[in-house]
C-alpha cells in the first residue's frame, strides 16, 4: 500500500513537472508572431529531416499511427535534447528551439495526459504556415544551399496524434 502511494506520488510529481515545462513552451509560442512561428517551423522541419537522415530519429516517426515503446520514445527524446544542447553550446538558439519542437512533440505523444498540450503546440505552429515557404527560401538564399525536396514536401506535416482541431488551424 505504501509503495503504491509512493509510486502514485512520484508519477503525479513527474506529470506536473512535464505539464509545467510543456505549458512554458506553449506560452512562448503564443507570444511569438506568426512570421516568427513560420521561421521556427521551417527550421524545425530542416532539423527533423537532418536528424532522420543522420539516424538520430527513425524516418517517418511522426507519420506512423503505431509509435515505438515508451522507453524507445524516451531514448529518442533524449537524443533530440542532446542535439538541442549542442545547438545551444554553438550559440544557435533558433536551431535549439527547432529541435525542441520535436522533443516536446515526442513527450506529448509519449504521455497521454499531455496530448491536449501537444495539439495546442501544433495549433500555434500552424499559425506560421503562411510564412514557412518564404522562410525556407530566405534560408536557402542565406546559406547558398538547397534544403532538398523532402524539406519542401514535408514542412506542413503534423505528427500523427497531435493534429489540432480543424477550427484551430
Amino acid at each position: 500500500m505504501l509503495l503504491a502511494r509512493l509510486r502514485a506520488w512520484l508519477h503525479d510529481r513527474a506529470l506536473n513537472k512535464s505539464v509545467e515545462e510543456v505549458e512554458r513552451f506553449l506560452d512562448g509560442l503564443k507570444a511569438t508572431s506568426d512570421r516568427d512561428v513560420g521561421l521556427l517551423l521551417a527550421v524545425a522541419t530542416v532539423i527533423r529531416v537532418n536528424m532522420e537522415t543522420h539516424g538520430v530519429l527513425p524516418k517517418g516517426l511522426f507519420e506512423d499511427d503505431e509509435m515505438p515503446s515508451t522507453e524507445a520514445l524516451g531514448t529518442l527524446q533524449m537524443r533530440i535534447n542532446r542535439v538541442s544542447g549542442q545547438f545551444v553550446r554553438m550559440g544557435n538558439g533558433l536551431d535549439a528551439t527547432g529541435a525542441l519542437v520535436w522533443s516536446y512533440s515526442l513527450r506529448c505523444l509519449n504521455v497521454p495526459e499531455l496530448r491536449p498540450l501537444g495539439k495546442a503546440i501544433w495549433a500555434e505552429l500552424a499559425r506560421g504556415h503562411p510564412h514557412v515557404e518564404g522562410a525556407l527560401k530566405a534560408g536557402e538564399e542565406h546559406t547558398g544551399r538547397s534544403y532538398g525536396q523532402r524539406v519542401w514536401r514535408e514542412w506542413d506535416r503534423i505528427p500523427v496524434g497531435l493534429e489540432p482541431a480543424a477550427r484551430n488551424i
